[in-house]
């Protein structure tokens, strides 16, 4: 039987927009100061020190100094600051 409300259509988006990108999320490294994001769809954690954004079912976790998100899309973030580490889990 299929689920009605709002997780099932979650989790219906993700399948679609991720069918549609190839599932891939894309990610530009600009030295140790700037990060571009793109197949982002959610905050899970901001501060100066750790950014947590979810990627569909992945998380990408950035950790650091004074980071700070500079920009926000539907789709896409840009964060800034000193980073010491990426992670996805």
């Amino acid at each position: 039987m299929a689920e009605k409300g709002g997780a099932a259509m979650g989790g219906m988006a993700d399948k679609i927009r991720f069918g549609l990108t190839g599932g891939t999320i894309r990610t530009e490294i600009l030295g140790n100061s700037r990060l571009i994001l793109e197949g982002c769809d959610g905050i899970i954690e901001y501060g100066p020190a750790q950014i947590g954004l979810r990627c569909g079912r992945q998380q990408l976790w950035v950790t650091g100094q004074n980071l700070q998100l500079l920009c926000v899309e539907e789709d896409c973030a840009v964060l800034s600051g000193r980073i010491e580490a990426i992670a996805f889990k």
